[in-house]
């Protein structure tokens, strides 16, 4: 079992210096991709270059900005490598419907296969299908919101900010540096307890959740509650009530308990829906949980139902 993640943060001369643990939640990053971008430090760019470390109580720290700095140049250099959308795409309109060989055009993927593909190896990675259009043969064939596939492609290059093609590299008066979309919204939090002890987003985000499983229990969906009242991606903060319900293992429902629960709404869904396409991942978004949980919740909901459903 991998040991868990200590981020710290703290203040030295007036600066904020981070620890490594901070790197890797910060990114997203495994324990060797951030030890190598330090490693290869001497190999990077001096202004974009990965902090030299500091000892500090025993341990290594990294100035945070300088930190901040080189990942934005080390995301816009790997986006940089990534093969870029037709410019048509962005002129479309946003709920314009099209089907899977023009979004693979849109795309400059080499064909419709591509997408397939994803479909299949990585589920949950390329948008959902919205429908049928009829393909050049007369046969119906996928069809995906153009909305969806500009925000596929914003995510597939890096770039969250603006249109894909815009030139690597630093812009000028850019931000240095972007904050997760979890310090964005608790900005104001994390803001009034500066005096405190130093906590990460994904901490106070672990600390609301534990208040909320304390004062009301738990139950699924909480996440999603959550990411409601705050903001932020329903995926951290489910990874935050996971956090919390390790320190209240009490209030975490058992495995058949939670299953059980689960299949009961996805069959109050189907009987109020009708067993439609892509019910176990309006599911997940609702209630929190992975797509694969929720299929299987919408398996065993038909079993529950019958041939009637």
């Amino acid at each position: 079992m991998s040991k868990p993640l200590n981020p710290q943060r703290r203040i030295v001369g007036g600066r904020a210096v981070v620890n490594r643990d901070w790197i890797r939640e910060f990114t997203g990053a495994s324990a060797g991709t951030a030890a190598r971008w330090y490693k290869i430090r001497l190999e990077q760019p001096e202004e974009h270059r990965h902090p030299e470390k500091e000892r500090i109580d025993g341990a290594d720290f990294y100035d945070e900005q300088q930190f901040r700095d080189f990942y934005t140049w080390f995301q816009q250099e790997k986006a940089s490598k990534v093969l870029k959308a037709d410019p048509e795409l962005y002129e479309l309109d946003p709920e314009t419907v099209v089907s899977i060989n023009k979004a693979a055009e849109l795309l400059n993927f080499s064909g419709a296969s591509v997408i397939r593909k994803y479909q299949q190896a990585n589920p949950g990675y390329f948008p959902d299908s919205v429908g049928e259009v009829e393909g050049p043969t007369g046969r119906m064939i996928q069809a995906f919101r153009v909305g969806d596939l500009q925000d596929f492609d914003r995510k597939r290059t890096g770039d969250r900010l603006g249109k894909a093609g815009r030139r690597p590299g630093p812009q000028p008066g850019a931000a240095v540096g972007r904050p997760s979309a979890l310090e964005e919204v608790l900005a104001a939090e994390l803001s009034a307890r500066a005096d405190g002890e130093p906590l990460t987003a994904t901490q106070l985000a672990e600390q609301f959740a534990a208040e909320r499983i304390e004062r009301d229990g738990y139950h699924p969906g909480l996440a999603a509650e959550l990411s409601v009242q705050y903001g932020g991606p329903q995926r951290a903060w489910e990874y935050a009530v996971r956090k919390a319900l390790e320190h209240h293992p009490a209030a975490a429902p058992n495995r058949s308990e939670a299953a059980d629960r689960r299949a009961a709404i996805a069959l109050a869904a189907m009987s109020e829906r009708g067993d439609v396409r892509g019910l176990a991942a309006d599911l997940a978004r609702e209630h929190g949980g992975s797509r694969d949980v929720w299929e299987r919740a919408v398996k065993a909901a038909r079993n529950l139902a019958g041939p009637t459903v």
